[in-house]
């Protein structure tokens, strides 16, 4: 669609303008009006239009001032045309040095704009089109520009940015880096798109950013002269990546500080560089801004770490607990050996922590009520990124003594109920109580298990989520009763647990395309057959 900006003093002609065009049927969209040129100058920076239709004669600002100011002031390319009556029409050649594209004469004729509309059509596709490419032009200069100032870093390559980007010493700089984690199983896209979505839905009113590749698998976005203060840039890319977790799935973002002019932009690498060592141990989605502060010493290689980590991780969940005592003699070997025992535990600890959370979820949402084994885990150990915490909690024995309760935990649910056998007791169940109100809650409570994985499972196993397990259920029931009875709508709603009789015909509908009384009508002829 092609963006319309209208400006007539005369009210019938604007409306005439509103009703008479069929401005979407020719490609269009009437984006504003105005009543004069300085008016229509205002909407045309407000938003700027691809065709501006225009009176000559207008208050404060004529028409041909109104093209006058757009061309040289403005320097808006828009395609224009003059409106005009006959006794103005020299008056309209006159306009025609500033490069009009079209005139048009009143009164208006419907068929003559639609004319002039599709002809300045295919003009405005070209325009868009070469708008593009050059944009396209633009967007991989600038982004080689940045990858080789974040390269190369020296005065040269910073200046050629600078000029490129149009950023001084003082133009505000920040650089976020991100990347998919191995793993995520998440369909979500490459790493530059979901960065892309997240930063729209963060910012809809737009950033001055430029993106670039920075490694194989790993994009990166240069932020310039954001308008937010540093804490609220960093609150809302937050904010917004918990919000849309499931489409962001396995992405993770490290963020720098923000900086001061482009010779910034090295040490803004290193810092979202830095920021993705430390949050590597974690391995977790989401956003990573880079803090200032003491950084885990010593010589411990992060793959070793990851390794015994994950050998530990493995023994929790086989609920072996011998093996888990075993698996945690390399770990702090490791720590021990690099003379970083305190930093590089705290980080594995806070690691073992979310994985375990993570996994009791994966595995069975929550652990039992009864037990309160993830209460208990959860408090266990003091959340990531806690300052000035009791050394003691990231030592060696409360490791241990989280790993084997989680270890028992998992043990002990491994022999609990077979869930599959679960979902066919509730589908058993569902069977026969569908007519009355039945709750996830409250049958995952019966079996013992947490409502969200009980409802992944039941899906998996009925192809349905619960609520659409139920509903068909009725429903089925629903066709049934309009084939055989002459029960009222409302009679059949109530009988099947709805309490509303709009609501039961709108899940009729959704679940068989028509409404329940066209159903009924449609098989009237069947019903004596079934009986």
């Amino acid at each position: 669609m092609y963006k319309v900006l209208v400006a007539d003093d005369e009210p019938l002609m604007i409306e005439g303008w509103k009703t008479m065009v069929d401005w979407q049927g020719c490609g269009y969209e009437l984006c504003g009006t105005a009543t004069d040129g300085e008016e229509a100058i205002a909407a045309i920076r407000a938003c700027p239009p691809d065709l501006v239709m225009t009176d000559i004669r207008m208050p404060v600002l004529d028409g041909l001032g109104l093209i006058r100011a757009m061309k040289e002031e403005l320097g808006l390319t828009a395609k224009t045309v003059i409106v005009s009556g006959y006794s103005e029409f020299g008056y309209a050649q006159e306009a025609l040095r500033y490069q009009v594209d079209h005139y048009l004469l009143k009164p208006l004729v419907p068929e003559e704009v639609h004319k002039v509309l599709r002809e300045l059509a295919g003009p405005l596709a070209e325009r868009r089109r070469a708008e593009a490419a050059a944009g396209a032009e633009r967007d991989a200069a600038a982004a080689e520009a940045v990858v080789a100032a974040l390269r190369h870093g020296g005065p040269a390559a910073l200046e050629a940015a600078g000029r490129l980007l149009g950023a001084t010493e003082r133009t505000r700089c920040r650089l976020l880096l991100a990347e998919t984690l191995a793993g995520s199983g998440s369909p979500g896209g490459a790493a530059h798109v979901r960065l892309r979505r997240l930063l729209e839905a963060a910012f809809p009113e737009g950033l001055r950013a430029v993106a670039f590749a920075e490694a194989p698998g790993r994009c990166g976005v240069l932020v310039l002269d954001e308008r937010e203060a540093g804490a609220s840039f960093e609150a809302r890319l937050a904010e917004t990546a918990a919000r849309l977790q499931d489409a962001l799935d396995g992405l993770a973002v490290y963020a720098s500080e923000r900086g001061q002019g482009l010779a910034v932009l090295p040490a803004l690498h290193g810092q979202a560089l830095e920021a993705r060592r430390r949050a590597l141990l974690g391995r977790r989605a989401g956003l990573h801004p880079y803090r200032r502060g003491r950084t885990p010493d010593g010589d411990c290689r992060l793959p070793d770490v990851a390794a015994c980590t994950e050998r530990l991780l493995r023994a929790v969940e086989a609920g072996d607990e011998a093996a888990v005592r075993a698996a945690l003699d390399p770990l702090f070997g490791l720590f021990a050996g690099a003379g970083a025992k305190d930093d590089w535990a705290r980080l594995a600890a806070c690691h073992i922590r979310g994985e375990l959370l993570r996994r009791f979820a994966d595995g069975a949402g929550a652990a039992d009520d009864a037990s309160g084994e993830a209460p208990e885990i959860s408090a266990l150990l003091p959340a990531d990124g806690a300052d000035g915490a009791d050394g003691a909690a990231w030592s060696r024995e409360a490791i241990e003594a989280l790993c084997v309760r989680a270890a028992a935990s998992f043990a002990a649910r491994r022999s609990a109920r077979d869930c599959g056998g679960a979902v066919a007791e509730a589908v058993a169940y569902l069977n026969g109580h569908f007519r009355e109100k039945v709750l996830l809650q409250e049958l995952a409570e019966r079996f013992r298990l947490s409502p969200v994985y009980f409802g992944q499972q039941f899906k998996k196993a009925t192809g349905y989520p619960f609520h659409d397990y139920v509903h068909r259920l009725r429903i089925d029931e629903a066709r049934k009763l309009l084939r055989r009875t002459d029960m009222k709508m409302s009679a059949i709603a109530s009988a099947l647990g709805y309490h509303d009789t709009d609501y039961f015909t709108g899940k009729f509908k959704a679940f068989t395309g028509e409404l329940p009384s066209a159903y009924k009508n449609k098989t009237k002829g069947e019903s004596h057959a079934d009986r």
